[in-house]
């Protein structure tokens, strides 16, 4: 009965199909649900493993009858997605990438397995072809540390409102430190996992990388949010990673670099002002530290007109890259 529409079906129609043979307690073999849906015994096989590994569909064997059967009422939804659905599906599970190495990685897999069943069968790809036309991010950097399990714990403490004990290796400083932290949220910067939260040693509100952590220990202990807190607009606050000290930072940037910098959103704080020689002042209120080492990164393109001290930090560190450029190398 289906063999006339089978070519133009999805895989999941496929499955719909074998599933309603099941239904019919007939029985079917690898033989007869083959010549019903057009396949290979070996696809057959391939269909059966896929509705109850991935859909956990109650399917058994009956060797006497020598054919599979529903071990109870079982049923599974039908979907068809359009090439707009499908696309769209094509970009999450990419976006789902930055999530290896946690402990939602398996779960996000067979979730990303299921939904690739409902794809119509003409946008049927792995995911090397569909990198050949879309990339929906950069790809991120490697972590070179395992924070599953640091992941895990800090994902636990966050959902239950669980006050958190860690040792953690300050970048800046080079030591560690114990620190009892409320944990808030937790986010990913460039592949890099992070987690923001009050920190009771420090007395405010700072960020932690994962893979900057020694140990972690959920405590009993709970915690309440700051009712002005809000994750986006924490994240906002700072021009890329930075946050903390924010001043007003004015940067000149010549013609040939003012047309990359005006045609995007650097930062919500950000303004731009038209020169007459073609090029640009870009203000914004950022962290000095931050803005120093984007600055940099544009060469000669760039100047930063204030505040002073910014512009004197810049100095010493273009002296410093003289120095070393010129020095002797022997």
């Amino acid at each position: 009965m289906y063999r006339s529409v089978f070519s133009r079906r999805s895989l999941l129609f496929r499955l719909y199909c074998l599933l309603q043979e099941l239904q019919r307690e007939s029985y079917p073999g690898v033989t007869r649900l083959a010549e019903l849906l057009e396949v290979s015994p070996r696809t057959v096989k391939r269909y059966v493993e896929a509705l109850r590994d991935d859909f956990s569909a109650p399917i058994a064997y009956d060797r006497q009858r020598r054919g599979y059967y529903l071990e109870k009422p079982w049923s599974m939804p039908f979907l068809h997605l359009t090439e707009g659905e499908a696309l769209a599906l094509f970009i999450f599970l990419n976006l789902t990438r930055q999530f290896r190495g946690t402990p939602l990685e398996d779960a996000l897999h067979r979730l990303g397995e299921k939904l690739k069943l409902m794809l119509p069968e003409g946008l049927k790809m792995n995911p090397q072809e569909f990198d050949m036309f879309l990339s929906p991010l950069l790809t991120p950097l490697a972590m070179r540390v395992d924070v599953r399990e640091t992941f895990g714990k800090v994902f636990q403490a966050i959902t239950q409102r669980r006050r958190i004990l860690i040792r953690y290796y300050g970048l800046s400083s080079r030591t560690e430190s114990e620190r009892k932290v409320d944990p808030y949220h937790l986010y990913n910067f460039e592949g890099v996992w992070y987690f923001c939260g009050f920190c009771h040693l420090r007395g405010e509100i700072r960020d932690f990388a994962l893979d900057r952590v020694r140990w972690v220990e959920v405590l009993q202990e709970s915690f309440s949010y700051p009712q002005d807190f809000s994750p986006q607009r924490y994240l906002e606050s700072a021009f890329r990673m930075y946050r903390g000290e924010r001043v007003r930072i004015r940067v000149r940037f010549d013609a040939y670099q003012a047309a990359w910098i005006r045609e995007r959103v650097w930062h919500p704080s950000q303004e731009i002002e038209e020169l007459l020689d073609g090029g640009i002042v870009f203000t914004v209120w950022a962290n000095p530290e931050e803005i120093k080492r984007w600055v940099l990164g544009y060469g000669a393109h760039a100047e930063v007109l204030e505040p002073e001290t910014l512009r004197e930090s810049i100095q010493e560190e273009i002296q410093k890259l003289q120095k070393m450029y010129h020095g002797d190398r022997k």
